[in-house]
């Protein structure tokens, strides 16, 4: 080792851990490795030290190693931690993505530094700049953070198809770090790994799980906040668990429940803050530093921090509500107590029984190590994109050649060579490429360049839909697009507080057109889309701790050993249900009511959709478009006009599996979407612009592999057609049965199942107040920078203090052009200014930054206070500014800025600026 990194060592911890040195060792030998172990065990230093060491002993030259993170937000951190070895080494160490500045982009062209962390997207575009190609040739060692992100996404695919051309102009040694996940040698294999490297210690979990019931004083404390007895009841056993560990983070499932109960709790006078992915960056480090300097208690999140965000220590974990996947449970406790040898706390409160007892089996799994499989995913639109940036590196190149270099990557190891000719098709199609049959050459055509850097995220842009209230005539809100892809005409949804009945979905003019339906019995809540799906495996067993707890009680208690529960809370959840129907692992329960049709089934979220669009279609063929489907991790819901006979429906169970890919195939074909999912396709193919609007997109593409595409994305995200066939193998074998049922009135699962979200449904409209109060509040702290445009006078302030200061004139030079400025504009304006005042000319970047400002200027002239709050929004710049206030005032203004700052944050995590890669790097 180095003396200078052993110096380091010495000075950061003393010495290396066992799995650091194990690493060390298996990296310095010349291996390829895949680092397997849990937060906080030193992985990132056991990747990097290793390679550092190399640099130092080596002389190596820059770009010595890429450090590939998925997260931007991670990158950041990364950054600080590993520029803290890099100043000690002298070993130069940068990040590159999309927010990188021109100039820093073109110092890195001329002086690379030796370590780039860089995002898979970077990877697609530093492959194509010619000024740091040569560079590129000196990588000796790629680092990939976080695999678990990758693997199972096309992001994933994207980035092992940009490691084969990387591998074309250099040779390098892989080093993948991930959290524990159930298939390890495929992960080992996918990232062309030759060993594992994984702890010789066992990490050690203590896992509560928490039914709670209502005493006196929830009473009183419900009362105080406006909330049910059973919601004062899990805040205030949240709450004791809190004061009793110390600094804690408290997790939830989605964005929205994470700023609702930061609210409840913050109107409770409790210490706390909330981070997740739709807050702006400087929102989330805020968050951060307040839970570091011990200023707040607790920080409600969601998946956002799962990651290796530095937030210090913390002494306890919080998992409001199942969390669905063991994968995900284990990566959120370990944040608690990460040191090694230390023991990380979980405590699990639940909602419900059926949340309570799946997070009773999930708590189970993590304690035995049985964790959920990543399922590695390729697809032939990327493969398209792939064979583009070839052709943009090489200019000609034979026509196999591609197919070659595809096939080294594991999730291309399979791709049969007419798959291969009919991406080329498309893209011959769409003159992106052109094939000389006479020299067997592929070629770049004119367009290839703009459809590259376009499509370098394989992410969907995120666009917001209008929702159209029929009966007002009113636009009522906006929706993304991801969430309307799993609506259907004549389906219910839960927005505002208020459950409306889907009308008409207009793609063209995207457009949701409804009207309230005053029911929220099978109506999707908005949030739904942001779920984590529960795994076959967990649903699964949650049916056999069931079957077992109802034929003996104290052998079912013995399937939960060594997790922490009240045996009286057990008991009284599942005496909530052991007279009324439900499902087990043996068993599938049709419970048919007037309004509604249940089928409980533990197969998870995504065999049951399967089943569910079985069902479904064969519904259609006897009785038509009558019925809407909503599937869950334990039961298939309809929503019926009239009582169905259980009976008919147990029939359609019993098809021959082997029909069932061919029924599920033809109803997703007729679905939103379906077309959504194609859309997004044929634009990673190069056969649609990514402002292209189709109105019957499916059958532009029918029979094509664009189709087939679609089907596999499908597959691989919402339907689990193997597992739906095993099902169905299951009750041809008579290993599983279905009993009927019919009733007047739902029984205790079908209600749970019929309306989802009740936590966040209970507290009504004032929900939706809640959390625009909340926004509101957020936009009126924001820091600003008001300045004028025609002196350049400018000062800080927060949005709040200009409510009621006359924003018409400058108090410097009289001047009614007064913009309000995020602070980074304002410094690259005032520059700008004063070469616009002296006559000199602009550059073109320059240009739109002093347009930018004008327009900003004129918004606050002609709406006043409102343009300052449109403007103080994250992601909302001047144009887009203009089109809300000319459409909003008051709330509804409130509720737009929200809606666009949502979208904002969610596509904007992974896009890289294209206009600004090109400026700089042409």
């Amino acid at each position: 080792m180095h003396p200078l990194l052993r110096k380091a060592i010495r000075e950061r911890f003393g010495k290396l851990n066992r799995l650091q040195q194990d690493a060390f060792r298996e990296i310095s030998s010349g291996k390829s490795v895949l680092i397997i172990a849990p937060t906080g065990s030193g992985k990132t230093e056991a990747a990097v030290l290793p390679v550092f060491n190399e640099i130092l002993e080596e002389g190596l030259k820059p770009i010595s190693a890429l450090y590939i993170a998925p997260l931007k937000a991670l990158n950041r951190d990364l950054l600080e931690r590993l520029q803290w070895w890099g100043k000690r080494l002298g070993i130069s160490v940068e990040v590159r993505h999309g927010d990188t500045s021109a100039y820093r982009k073109a110092k890195q062209v001329k002086n690379p530094p030796q370590m780039l962390i860089i995002t898979p997207e970077t990877l697609g575009v530093i492959l194509t700049v010619k000024s740091l190609r040569k560079h590129l040739e000196n990588v000796k060692f790629v680092i990939v953070d976080e695999i678990a992100e990758l693997v199972d996404n096309k992001r994933g695919a994207q980035l092992l198809l940009g490691l084969e051309r990387l591998a074309e102009i250099a040779d390098f040694r892989r080093i993948g770090m991930t959290a524990t996940v159930g298939n390890e040698e495929e992960v080992r294999e996918w990232l062309k790994a030759d060993t594992i490297v994984k702890p010789s210690w066992r990490k050690n979990y203590r896992f509560r799980v928490l039914y709670p019931s209502p005493t006196k004083d929830d009473m009183k404390l419900a009362r105080e906040l406006s909330l049910s007895p059973e919601i004062a009841a899990r805040l205030r056993l949240l709450w004791e668990i809190v004061e009793e560990h110390g600094r804690a983070l408290i997790f939830t499932n989605t964005r929205q429940f994470a700023e609702i109960l930061a609210h409840r709790l913050k109107a409770w006078g409790k210490p706390v803050e909330v981070h997740h992915g739709s807050l702006s960056r400087e929102a989330r480090i805020k968050a951060e530093k307040a839970l570091k300097e011990g200023r707040i208690k607790a920080l409600i999140c969601t998946s956002s921090m799962e990651l290796g965000i530095d937030i210090g220590d913390v002494d306890v974990v919080i998992q409001y509500m199942s969390p669905r996947q063991v994968n995900r449970l284990v990566q959120r406790v370990g944040r608690a107590k990460h040191r090694i040898g230390e023991v990380s706390e979980g405590y699990i409160i639940t909602s419900n029984v059926e949340d309570y007892i799946q997070s009773l089996v999930i708590a189970k799994h993590a304690l035995e190590g049985r964790f959920e499989a990543v399922e590695p995913m390729g697809g032939l639109d990327v493969l398209a994109h792939f064979i583009v940036g070839l052709l943009i590196e090489y200019k000609k190149l034979p026509r196999e050649r591609p197919y070659e270099i595809a096939r080294r990557a594991y999730v291309y190891r399979d791709l049969s060579w007419s798959d291969y000719l009919d991406v080329l098709r498309v893209l011959e199609d769409a003159r992106l490429i052109g094939y000389d049959e006479e020299k067997n050459l592929l070629y770049l055509r004119r367009g290839a360049f703009q459809y590259y850097y376009e499509n370098l995220s394989t992410i969907p842009d995120e666009v917001s839909w209008r929702v159209f209230d029929a009966g007002s005539g009113h636009v009522i809100g906006r929706l993304d697009e991801s969430f309307i892809m799993d609506l259907e005409e004549g389906m219910d949804f839960v927005m505002s507080g208020k459950s409306w009945i889907v009308l008409k979905i207009d793609d063209e003019a995207r457009l949701l057109k409804v009207r309230e339906s005053k029911s929220l019995e099978s109506a999707i809540p908005s949030w739904e889309g942001e779920m984590i799906p529960v795994p076959f495996s967990v649903a699964l067993d949650v049916g056999r701790l069931k079957r077992k707890l109802a034929f003996d009680f104290e052998k079912g208690l013995k399937l939960l050993e060594g997790v922490e529960f009240s045996e009286v809370e057990l008991r009284r959840a599942f005496g909530e249900i052991r007279d009324e129907p439900f499902s087990t692992d043996r068993d599938i329960v049709v419970e048919s009511t007037p309004k509604a049709l249940i089928i409980h089934a533990d197969f998870g979220n995504r065999a049951n959709e399967a089943l569910g669009r079985l069902v479904h279609s064969l519904l259609i063929l006897r009785y038509g478009r009558v019925f809407s489907v909503r599937s869950q991790g334990h039961a298939i819901v309809f929503k019926t006009p009239f009582q169905l006979n259980p009976e008919e429906v147990k029939g359609y169970l019993y098809r021959e599996p082997e029909t069932l890919e061919f029924i599920v195939s033809r109803a997703l074909r007729d679905s939103h979407a379906y077309r959504w999912r194609m859309l997004n396709v044929a634009k990673r193919f190069g056969a649609l612009r990514r402002d292209a609007k189709i109105r019957r997109i499916e059958r532009l593409f029918e029979g094509t592999v664009i189709e087939r595409e679609t089907l596999n994305e499908l597959y691989h995200d919402k339907v689990d057609v193997r597992k739906g066939k095993l099902v169905l193998e299951m009750l041809k074998r008579g290993s599983l049965r279905v009993k009927t049922e019919l009733r007047r009135e739902p029984s205790t699962l079908a209600k749970l199942n019929m309306t989802v979200g009740g936590e966040f449904l209970l507290s009504g409209v004032l929900e939706r107040d809640e959390i625009l109060e909340l926004f509101r509040e957020r936009l009126l702290d924001h820091e600003v920078i008001l300045v004028c445009t025609n002196c350049g006078w400018h000062a800080k302030t927060r949005a709040i203090r200009l409510q009621n200061v006359d924003l018409r004139q400058c108090p410097r030079c009289g001047s009614k052009m007064l913009a309000v400025a995020h602070p980074i504009d304002a410094e690259e304006f005032l520059p700008v200014l004063e070469k616009v005042r002296h006559g000199r000319p602009l550059e073109r970047k320059e240009e739109r930054t002093y347009r930018k400002l004008l327009k900003a200027a004129d918004l606050v002239d002609s709406y006043g206070f409102e343009a300052v709050l449109a403007l103080a929004s994250y992601g909302t710049g001047p144009d887009t500014a203009a089109r809300i206030l000319a459409q909003y005032k008051g709330d509804a203004l409130i509720v737009a800025l929200m809606e666009r700052e949502r979208q904002f944050i969610r596509t904007r995590r992974f896009w890289v600026d294209k206009k600004e890669e090109k400026e700089s790097e042409e």
